[in-house]
């Protein structure tokens, strides 16, 4: 057994990072890896901080006390102010769950320093790498989302294709108000020598609307001087692959050769952009606007669907916490 477990296997991890960064250089493995190797190598630091210099281990339980403490109080205000807004719905009250989450374990921590314990320690210690490496994690998705979200469109678009959001009533609701009113722009911003886009509406109809998402978008632009033969429904989707796949279709049956741009929000583009892969639609996507009180709880929530939705991430902490759990055995 090696003496520094955490620090092998945080040379590991990054070994892998950097390969992986050669070989797929926008995969979100590559931040997986490299989180990990963080995590294991401030894990393996804190462990022997706090048995050889008390007081640097003091400060920099302190330090994760006030940054846990901050960002715990945030989510979780953000989720009351959410849901007060808008209603409890299942992803804003996830937002203040998560901040309550964030705060049990500040609670955990001050437990155990007060009441102490091998086997409570070793729990401590599981608990803190988890989320230590989660919230790690979230960070680099959150920047990640954030520059993603911010993607030019390309010269030669041909179409541009909105994807669905939820209807206010029968028009579209605030979130696909900005989709499409960053889908005009991309018409009105292109060169006056230049063919007009073709607008492909996507979205079927939710059990809790009153029309296809497709036909409210199509009316709102006609109603901002969009004429019909620049407006292609697709009306059956009921999920972001559907939304791609069924789009795709429409309009390559109609213009092979097309070079179509994705306007879908700004939190929204990274997994656009991975579904849009594992599907073979190759499209260019583009993000739009967001409120900022809404943005968190939708970064949130695009994270944990990257989470299911890659499965590696999840793998990844099974192995930091492998880490301990063999150092804790071996000891013994």
């Amino acid at each position: 057994m090696p003496e520094y477990p955490e620090y092998v296997a945080a040379v590991v991890f990054a070994a892998g990072g950097v390969v992986n960064a050669l070989l797929a250089p926008h995969r979100f493995s590559t931040a997986v890896l490299f989180c990990l190797a963080v995590t294991s190598a401030g894990l393996g630091f804190a462990v022997r901080s706090a048995a050889a210099h008390p007081t640097i281990a003091t400060a920099l339980a302190v330090s994760a006390l006030l940054l846990g403490l901050a960002v715990g109080l945030l989510l979780l205000a953000d989720g009351v102010l959410l849901v007060r807004r808008y209603g409890p719905q299942a992803a804003l009250l996830a937002t203040g769950g998560a901040g309550c989450a964030v705060l049990a374990v500040l609670v955990l921590d001050a437990v155990f320093h007060t009441v102490g314990g091998e086997m409570f320690g070793a729990l401590v210690l599981a608990v803190n790498a988890a989320a230590g490496y989660l919230t790690l994690l979230f960070l680099v998705f959150a920047g990640y989302a954030f520059v993603r979200g911010r993607s030019t469109t390309l010269p030669e678009t041909t179409h541009v294709v909105v994807l669905g959001a939820g209807l206010d009533g029968d028009r579209p609701g605030p979130l696909l108000t900005r989709r499409l009113e960053r889908a005009l722009a991309i018409d009105v911003d292109r060169a006056p020598d230049t063919p007009r886009v073709v607008f492909v509406v996507s979205g079927g109809q939710g059990d809790d609307e009153v029309r296809s998402e497709a036909d409210a978008m199509a009316d709102y632009l006609r109603g901002r001087g969009v004429p019909d033969d620049r407006i292609v429904r697709e009306d059956r989707s009921v999920n972001t692959g559907q939304n791609l796949r069924f789009s795709a279709a429409l309009v390559e049956a109609t213009t092979p050769g097309h070079h179509a741009t994705v306007v879908t929000s700004g939190f929204h583009v990274y997994r656009t952009s991975l579904l849009a892969r594992r599907v073979g639609v190759p499209v260019h996507v583009v993000g739009a606007p967001t409120s900022p009180a809404y943005w968190l709880a939708a970064t949130l929530r695009e994270f944990a669907a990257i989470l299911w939705l890659d499965r590696l991430p999840l793998i990844g902490l099974s192995l930091l916490l492998a880490v301990p759990v063999a150092t804790a055995v071996f000891e013994h």
